[in-house]
């Protein structure tokens, strides 16, 4: 189930209308006004979730008993959820940590104050019955209730090593959620989000000459238009594994967006225009046949512009000026590398 995240921007009268309206809810069906409590039935009333609305009037009927897990994982679903992690795998292991350890950490502290209360009935007794018989009796429950104690803090132990498994499990999704956001799912290589935090980190050491490549697959319209849209996405695949297999630790490698794809050179202009020539060269020599007819497709080029950065200019105006550079290539008869 998919849902918005929650957007609470009223003003004080329509915020205070709500209030209104979502307190004699609460009232009549016995619900506590806790601050998870009163988000749920504010925005029921506010109408922001009917999927919410439906689950509320379901679960609390009026004159009907209070479930407080109930209402606690109808809050973890539509409100909590929303700010965890967007990888569903992370989101439930987050959920389900808190949730685990939450009710381990109740389980311990009920058992600890039962265990005091029972000390303190304890001492009363040593201190004002000679009854032998009833100091026995207090001196049995006492270690009945140590062992209860000790089996619920080894318990609690293992609660605590099963979460921090837990933990470390989270650590490992979380950074393959990430991976897999800097990543094009068609073509494998980094996408536009990668190579936005790529380039910034070139250009943050200003020592390091840096050059940038903006390449556009030429014609690419006609090739969907002709061969269909599959075709067009495998075309898209094979340039990016060409793209992939020069990428190294001074060459970054980006689909752009659409047919554009972007590749960040920490060397000299020298040595990029001539990686760029070499990228032009593999892919009009690439042999790409279709799979239902085993046909080659047309040639496929690509046009390329080329720039060094300048000290002092930003990010955006290196794009620029390798956008120019391939829009003259293009200009120029496509197929080829401009340095702009």
């Amino acid at each position: 189930m998919s849902v918005n995240r929650m957007d609470f921007r009223d003003d004080l009268n329509t915020a205070s209308d709500y209030l209104r309206m979502a307190v004699p809810q609460m009232v009549r069906r016995r619900i506590p006004p806790t601050p998870y409590n009163y988000a749920l039935w504010y925005a029921h009333v506010q109408n922001a979730c009917p999927d919410l609305s439906r689950s509320l009037l379901a679960d609390f009927p009026e004159n009907g008993p209070y479930d407080a897990e109930k209402s606690e994982s109808l809050f973890f679903e539509y409100f909590v959820k929303h700010y965890l992690p967007t990888s569903p795998q992370a989101r439930d292991l987050i959920v389900d940590i808190v949730t685990r350890l939450t009710r381990a950490v109740s389980r311990n502290l009920r058992g600890t104050q039962d265990y005091g209360a029972s000390l303190r009935e304890a001492l009363t007794v040593f201190e004002e019955n000679d009854d032998q018989e009833r100091i026995r009796a207090m001196v049995g429950q006492l270690l009945t209730e140590t062992r209860d104690l000790e089996n619920l803090t080894q318990a609690f132990q293992s609660e605590l090593k099963s979460a921090g498994a837990q933990v470390e499990r989270l650590k490992r999704e979380l950074e393959e959620s990430e991976r897999r956001a800097r990543v094009d799912a068609l073509t494998k290589i980094p996408n536009r989000r990668g190579f936005d935090e790529a380039l910034v980190q070139s250009l943050s050491a200003p020592d390091e000459p840096t050059c940038l490549m903006m390449l556009d697959l030429d014609r690419f319209k006609q090739l969907n238009d002709t061969y269909g849209h599959p075709m067009g996405d495998r075309v898209l695949e094979i340039v990016g594994s060409v793209l992939a297999k020069v990428q190294s630790e001074r060459v970054f490698v980006a689909r752009y967006g659409g047919e554009e794809f972007a590749v960040i050179v920490n060397d000299e202009l020298e040595a990029a225009q001539t990686l760029a020539e070499q990228i032009r060269r593999q892919v009009a020599a690439l042999q790409i046949k279709r799979k239902s007819t085993k046909d080659t497709i047309g040639a496929i080029t690509v046009s390329i512009g080329l720039t060094r950065f300048k000290p002092g200019e930003t990010g955006a105006s290196l794009i620029e000026r390798a956008d120019t550079g391939l829009y003259r290539a293009k200009e120029g008869g496509r197929d080829r590398v401009v340095i702009a």
